[in-house]
């Protein structure tokens, strides 16, 4: 996850994983650093985002675009340097801006 974060964050792509472990910062801190993870993590220990989301299970991936928008959810592993999904985003990136008034 963390070259697709670095490869992407020049194209207006956030890539957030969402923390729902009840530990919160005590658990991910230590996690990340042992990866060597740099990028942003959401604690997300009331799961109250995940609820928002409507997360069932984990890891769940949601892909919201850029007018905040899910265009596309999925439960399980997902592998996010895959060909699929780099195709996905840059097809989601032509789309144009809308503004909210639209």
């Amino acid at each position: 996850m963390q070259r697709v974060t670095e490869t992407l964050k020049d194209k207006d792509v956030v890539i957030l994983p969402i923390s729902i472990d009840g530990s919160g910062e005590k658990a991910v801190k230590p996690y990340m650093e042992k990866q060597g993870y740099t990028f942003e993590t959401l604690l997300d220990q009331r799961m109250e985002v995940a609820r928002q989301f409507g997360v069932r299970g984990t890891p769940t991936t949601v892909v919201v675009n850029r007018q905040g928008e899910i265009v596309a959810r999925g439960l399980g592993p997902f592998d996010l340097e895959s060909p699929e999904f780099a195709q996905y985003l840059d097809k989601l990136l032509a789309q144009p801006r809308r503004d909210k008034a639209s």
